[in-house]
């Protein structure tokens, strides 16, 4: 993407901010569609930064980046009291990233080349830590089931548990950044020596702190004509937590993951997509408990049975298609026709 095109979606979106209109569902449709062009601009500069990084650095920071929006989303969500579209949201932009984005990559990548290999260190690892992350939810489901606990108990078991999660998430970074470098490296074969910051690189990160500003703000005008339709038109806060904060935040990694796709980078698909699904369930589900704990606002881990029944299906499944280190269109399609039954599923039972 072209610095004017970049330059004219940022004044779009910091335009966006300047409307107020009394129509409630007006301002949330203005307010999405600000968001939408600003994830994808992240995609594309994250994506564009792991040329000179390498895949798997490539791979996290545009997990990271891209996760940012549903961070400040679910954030904004739990300051004003929406607790349940927080929770809902994390758990739609990992089935999200697992099945629908990941399933477009596969399918786009795998039109044009027949067969993608991809490095089975890479997916053994973040598969690894997303059945940790899926542990952690049966665990707190058990604790919930077969006892009787205060509310503030929960919530304290519940901080602790963010806690761990985090410290996994962060020794799982250390292990495949550093301790254990080399067996991401020398299989992609994309050992950058000597990286250095020049004059595009710098430019790409000072873009990429502007839109986090913008993305914050129009996040929040977002977020509270949300809750506003929800309380006017008896909508579920469930539901707009599964379908529109994913579809919304999601936008800037699966571009991201269909662009390196699309460039036989299927490594990159892979660590974008699998990669922000364990980054939602490590870091930023923990990181909007602690921050509602320290605001005295009620929120805990614990999910509904169907939630985590779900979860199990999209985590499963992944594993499944991507346990053998090679992927056809067709797996692709068989991931998006889970996330469509998954949804379908959402809709009846929230």
């Amino acid at each position: 993407m072209n610095t004017k095109k970049m330059f004219l979606l940022m004044i779009l979106a910091f335009s966006s901010l300047m409307v107020n209109i009394s129509n409630e569902w007006i301002n949330a449709i203005i307010y999405s569609i600000a968001v939408v062009p600003l994830a994808m601009l992240l995609g594309n500069l994250t994506t564009e930064v792991s040329e000179f990084i390498g895949e798997k650095k490539g791979g996290l920071l545009a997990a990271t980046v891209g996760n940012f929006p549903e961070l400040v989303m679910g954030i904004w969500a739990v300051r004003y009291g929406m607790i349940l579209m927080a929770k809902s949201a994390v758990m739609g932009c990992i089935i999200s990233n697992m099945l629908l984005g990941l399933g477009i990559a596969v399918i786009c990548g795998g039109v044009k080349y027949g067969q993608q290999n991809f490095n089975k260190i890479i997916a053994r690892t973040n598969f690894n830590m997303l059945f940790l992350a899926f542990s952690s939810m049966v665990v707190m489901a058990s604790i919930n089931r077969y006892s009787v606990l205060l509310g503030r108990v929960k919530i304290s078991i519940s901080v602790k548990v963010a806690f761990v999660l985090i410290g996994v998430y962060i020794l799982g970074l250390v292990f495949s950044l550093y301790t254990h470098r080399n067996l991401f490296i020398v299989s992609e074969g994309e050992y950058k020596e000597g990286f250095q910051f020049n004059k595009r690189v710098i430019f790409i990160l000072i873009c990429l702190v502007i839109v986090a500003i913008l993305l914050y703000f129009i996040s929040e005008r977002l977020v509270f004509n949300l809750k506003e339709v929800a309380m006017s038109y008896d909508l579920s806060e469930q539901f707009l937590g599964v379908i529109l904060v994913p579809t919304l935040g999601n936008v800037g990694e699966m571009v991201s993951a269909v662009m390196s796709s699309v460039k036989n980078k299927i490594n990159l698909s892979i660590e974008t997509s699998i990669g922000s699904s364990i980054q939602m369930a490590l870091f930023v589900m923990p990181i909007i408990i602690i921050f509602s704990y320290f605001m005295g606002i009620k929120m805990t881990l614990f999910f509904s049975g169907f939630q985590i029944l779900m979860t199990a299906i999209a985590v499963g499944m992944s594993y499944i298609v991507f346990q053998d280190g090679k992927t056809y269109w067709f797996e692709g399609a068989i991931l998006i026709s889970i996330y469509i039954m998954i949804i379908i599923g959402y809709y009846y039972i929230i």
